[in-house]
């Protein structure tokens, strides 16, 4: 083992390092502990030029872990202050910090809910959205999402607003759980786009639940289920006396109301062999396609600045018109097949309504199919859905002992009740409702209102059986 003589150590003693340690002077400190580091970095441009860059790195603490942020700039204050800033935006997505305390970016500092939400809307109409759709939206929008937030920076908008705004302010005005859902839907599909887009850090709506589904309640599903029992006996001859069988039978064929009244001439199918039953063609659906505002939309109030309807509008972009428009689904385009009986009935309401259209009271409305409708009002425009909903009330109204609050689409459940106690399957259900295969257990639940224990009736009283032999 080597022995540092005298001579070692008076060397040691004037260079100032120890035994074991650095070969040079320690340079001193120049940043307190906690301060993170900054060091330069050089590299050679592909000229061959040297060039100095500047990159600073710091750990710092976020809730229940750590971590390490790490930024560069041309000089040692740039690098220093693009970290910082990296690090204030983390503490701001882990809650740490509120989100005024980030500088505003000027592109963006002015952003409000009204330009969020406009602007997401005006992307939903570029990529095709459905025209009920697109006006359901702009009329959440305008009339509740506007005046409560157009013009708050949505920078600022907070959890705590919106929660009461949700859960005391739209209900206090009256709205449904179904409505305030669609609000919500609004608002946060809105949000997204803006965080996409990197025009927010944080989403004010996370762990923000809408209200549920307003849900048939046990009473509700017993009326529904009690109803289909008699429904058409009575439903039926009303209708027949009003001319109105066709229609109301094809309701209790459990389809849609815009399917029904956009039936044309050729979606009755005869062609087919006997043996194979004749076929309604759903293939399309009626809808009122309504002429836009051209004035001016004020994001903060929610008002347009004609202060008048679409319709009387100035300005107005086209013109309200009805169009046969694809089903509501690609599932929901479909072939119902019904027996001789019910093909005979709707042939005979076809060659009545043919021969309507040859009056000269009758002047249907311009557009493709709109000439050879099935069902159409006297003068040959299309039938609106609320005079649709009117007629069915009328025929309703002397019969006992029916679910109330009854509309055109509980028809539909009435049909899913009768077919799931008839023993239909799911794919006989996703057939003739026109649901889609992946969502058929999601919507037997949502709409039938069956006596499910009656289909096991007969497996579960043979079980029981065995528990009595008989003597």
């Amino acid at each position: 083992m080597y022995e540092f003589d005298e001579e070692d150590r008076d060397r040691l003693n004037r260079s100032g390092l120890k035994k074991h340690g650095p070969k040079s002077e320690r340079r001193p400190k120049k940043r307190a502990d906690g301060e993170g580091t900054v060091f330069a970095v050089e590299r050679t441009r592909k000229d061959g030029s040297p060039s100095v860059y500047y990159w600073a790195a710091k750990t710092v603490a976020l809730g229940a872990t750590s971590k390490k942020v790490t930024a560069q700039g041309l000089t040692e204050r740039a690098a220093i202050d693009r970290r910082d800033s990296k690090i204030l935006k983390l503490r701001v997505i882990y809650g740490l910090e509120p989100p005024e305390s980030i500088p505003p970016d000027p592109r963006i500092a002015y952003l409000t809910v009204g330009d969020c939400l406009t602007e997401w809307l005006d992307e939903r109409r570029n990529e095709g959205l459905a025209p009920n759709s697109i006006h359901m939206y702009d009329a959440r929008i305008r009339n509740h999402l506007l005046p409560a937030f157009g013009a708050h920076p949505i920078r600022l908008l907070t959890y705590d607003q919106l929660k009461v705004f949700f859960g005391t302010t739209l209900p206090a005005k009256g709205l449904g759980p179904d409505s305030i859902r669609q609000v919500f839907i609004c608002l946060r599909s809105a949000i997204d786009h803006y965080l996409r887009d990197g025009k927010l850090l944080t989403h004010p709506m996370v762990g923000l639940k809408p209200p549920t589904k307003d849900r048939k309640s046990n009473e509700k599903t017993k009326n529904i289920r009690r109803a289909s029992k008699f429904l058409w006996k009575y439903l039926g001859n009303a209708a027949r006396r009003e001319d109105q069988e066709a229609r109301w039978f094809l309701g209790m064929m459990g389809m849609r109301q815009g399917e029904v009244l956009g039936l044309t001439d050729d979606c009755l199918d005869g062609a087919r062999p006997k043996d194979r039953g004749r076929r309604v063609l759903v293939k399309q659906q009626l809808q009122r396609i309504s002429a836009e505002h051209g004035c001016t939309l004020d994001k903060t109030t929610g008002r347009w600045s004609c202060g008048r309807q679409t319709t009387n509008c100035p300005q107005r972009i086209g013109e309200t018109r009805w169009e046969l428009t694809r089903t509501k689904t690609e599932s929901s385009f479909r072939e119902i097949v019904i027996h001789e009986e019910a093909w005979q009935m709707l042939l005979d309401h076809r060659k009545r309504q043919q021969a309507r259209r040859k009056l000269a009271s009758f002047h249907p409305a311009e557009g493709k199919g709109l000439d050879t409708l099935l069902f159409a009002r006297p003068d040959g425009q299309p039938i609106y859905a609320q005079r649709d909903r009117k007629a069915l009330d009328e025929l309703l109204a002397s019969i006992q002992g029916l679910p109330p609050d009854m509309t055109v689409h509980t028809l539909r459940h009435i049909a899913t009740t009768l077919l799931i106690e008839g023993g239909a399957t799911q794919a006989d259900l996703v057939s003739m409702m026109g649901w889609s295969a992946n969502n058929a257990d999601a919507q037997i639940a949502t709409y039938s209102s069956a006596d499910v224990a009656g289909l096991a009736a007969g497996t579960s009283m043979k079980y029981a059986e065995q528990f009595f032999p008989k003597s």
